[in-house]
């Protein structure tokens, strides 16, 4: 037992020792045993030991039944080494555990749709109203073990992990919007166009949710687009652009809030037409003429990943569908390879200041990094 505690890779090895042999001390040898292979085939060793430790302590029941499961032994080790945030989360209900070995979905990505069904059972069918913002912070802490344990195991390829993790956010971005939408919508009526049709909103995502390249902590880079100049139909009505600022605001807030569950998701907004100087949502309209007048050609790049994520298609398809061949030009634009470069040297000088001041490797603005990668 001396010999491969010793190879466990422990940050102060006296300790982990101690810990690991306290640990399995009175377990069934082959249980112990198990327990110190898998402490050898994880990244946080420490971790994996202190957490076990607490279970042990505070569920010894649960414990029990995990560790006389190989499955669910080799899934605690690994949540338990990879994440202090959802291993707090696992203690709570050591019972998620089981779940995620048991579910029959382990080795699979699930769809937007599925996850927004789950989201239906936890919030409950039948209970309208808005959730609240530790409901949906809760829920995605919920859903991150499973996708977890399938990239810790190599069931899933790097592409299944971030793909999953942006179907995840656009289940609850859609969901959202839809609670939100309906509440404004009983209180001011449908927005309606001019010619009396109903007036859509699109939550476009852009950037590593756009690419569906989400990670596990990535901010959402948003913009939202309505459909057109009109008002509501209800007794309180108001402008279909005071109905959507509304929205707007509400949904940025669902999302951001800060809980006793965390955040949902950091959102960014500053990509949209104008930045932050710019209205939090704009009509079809005038992005189009910002599109085609105003904008630099990064903000026309930046749009190469964008999609719909949440909300009705329309608007933002459709300005999608006008900006390609502001985008994809026929003829060689000398002027826009000049403004990447330029964009290039901006980087690199802010890269310089940052390592002035101490800064460390910088994964994404370092040359040959995510940047320049996006850039080709």
């Amino acid at each position: 037992m001396s010999t491969l505690l010793d190879g466990l890779g422990f940050r102060d090895p006296a300790h982990g020792r101690v810990a690991a042999t306290r640990l399995v001390e009175g377990l069934p040898e082959r249980i112990a045993a198990r327990i110190q292979v898998l402490l050898a085939s994880v990244p946080d060793p420490d971790s994996a030991v202190r957490f076990l430790e607490r279970l042990r302590l505070e569920s010894p029941s649960a414990f029990d039944r995990i560790t006389s499961s190989p499955a669910a032994l080799r899934c605690a080790v690994l949540l338990f080494s990879f994440s202090n945030f959802l291993s707090e989360a696992v203690l709570n209900n050591p019972e998620r555990i089981l779940q995620v070995v048991n579910s029959g979905s382990l080795y699979r990505v699930l769809r937007a749709d599925e996850y927004e069904e789950r989201l239906f059972d936890f919030l409950g069918h039948e209970r309208p109203g808005l959730p609240s913002a530790e409901d949906l912070a809760r829920f995605r802490r919920r859903q991150l073990p499973r996708i977890v344990v399938r990239d810790g195991w190599g069931i899933a390829t790097l592409s299944d992990v971030t793909e999953e993790l942006s179907n995840l956010a656009d289940a609850i971005l859609d969901v959202a919007y839809r609670r939100i939408r309906d509440e404004l919508v009983a209180r001011h009526g449908t927005p309606r166009l001019a010619d009396g049709s109903p007036c859509g909103f699109s939550v476009l995502s852009l950037g590593k949710l756009g690419g569906k390249e989400l990670n596990y902590s990535s901010d959402i880079d948003l913009m939202f687009i309505y459909g057109g100049a009109g008002e509501t139909d209800g007794a309180e009505r108001i402008t279909n652009k005071e109905f959507y600022k509304k929205v707007a605001n509400q949904y940025t807030a669902l999302l951001s809030s800060y809980t006793s569950e965390g955040q949902c998701y950091r959102v960014d907004l500053r990509l949209r037409p104008d930045g932050t100087l710019g209205e939090i949502c704009i009509s079809l309209e005038g992005a189009r003429a910002y599109y085609d007048q105003r904008a630099r050609d990064w903000e026309k790049q930046m749009l190469i990943k964008a999609r719909v994520s949440a909300g009705e298609r329309e608007p933002g398809a459709a300005l999608l569908d006008f900006v390609e061949p502001l985008i994809y030009q026929s003829s060689l634009d000398f002027r826009a390879l000049e403004a990447v470069s330029e964009t290039r040297q901006r980087i690199g000088e802010k890269l310089a200041a940052k390592r002035g001041l101490g800064g460390g490797l910088d994964i994404k603005l370092t040359p040959g990094g995510i940047r320049d990668i996006e850039f080709l």
